[in-house]
């Protein structure tokens, strides 16, 4: 499946803030842990296309590696998570 991160994310007051792809790219650069090739190559292609091929399961990697990490905020984090959720079968 495609997960694709062109989304312009906004505030409250609905300036934008950025997108998603730039975003989960740095998120993604800042892990300490996990499956480093993957983490890096998603990086790479999310900050370079803004979308990664990806698997069910690789979609449930990325989602909760954005659901539990402290280095993205709600604001940001509840677009993407509720993007993610309309790809799961």
């Amino acid at each position: 499946m495609k997960i694709d991160l062109n989304i312009e994310l906004f505030d409250l007051n609905k300036m934008s803030v950025g997108f998603a792809n730039k975003m989960v790219a740095g998120l993604l650069m800042s892990e300490f842990k996990g499956d480093t090739i993957k983490l890096f190559d998603w990086a790479i292609a999310f900050n370079s296309t803004g979308f990664i091929e990806a698997d069910e399961a690789d979609l449930i990697k990325l989602t909760d590696l954005i659901n539990t990490t402290d280095r993205m905020s709600i604001m940001a984090k509840g677009p993407i998570v509720k993007y993610l959720h309309t790809l799961k079968k």
